[in-house]
């Protein structure tokens, strides 16, 4: 009259899949630090005379930020460290160290003693003038 059957008799779908996979990536990151490696929303702009780059960089401090341009390269290196005070233990992390290098090509003709870096309200802006050769100006077409 009745029929046992436990969960493994009916077919899976896809939404016992993904809760499975859901399940063992909740039970892997629960012990582990949080990490992000390479990624950092970025806009460059190009206003003519400069370069200007804005990058998001939300906790990070002006002394974990690097940037170097060489050979018309602009990279940026930043690292924001989750570092807990002696004597204190985590109960929860959702917050983890992140770590990210970029690199620009921006071409030959800039001028490296204009180059700005600041870092206000967790946004990095780089502004790198171009040198006055590389400036864009209009030519004028003569008839003959």
């Amino acid at each position: 009259m009745f029929e046992y059957r436990s969960a493994y008799d009916r077919p899976l779908g896809w939404d016992d899949l993904f809760r499975g996979f859901d399940r063992i990536f909740r039970e892997v990151d629960r012990d582990l630090p949080l990490a992000s490696f390479g990624f950092a929303p970025s806009a460059l702009t190009d206003e003519g005379d400069k370069f200007v780059l804005r990058v998001d960089a939300p906790g990070v401090a002006d002394k974990d930020v690097h940037v170097e341009l060489e050979n018309g390269t602009l990279t940026v290196t930043a690292e924001r460290k989750d570092e807990v005070p002696a004597g204190y233990a985590v109960k929860r992390r959702e917050r983890g160290t992140i770590r990210f290098s970029r690199s620009y090509s921006l071409g030959e003709q800039l001028d490296p003693e204009k180059t700005t870096a600041q870092l206000k309200d967790g946004v990095l802006t780089v502004t790198v003038a171009k040198s006055p050769a590389a400036t864009r100006r209009q030519i004028q077409v003569k008839a003959s």
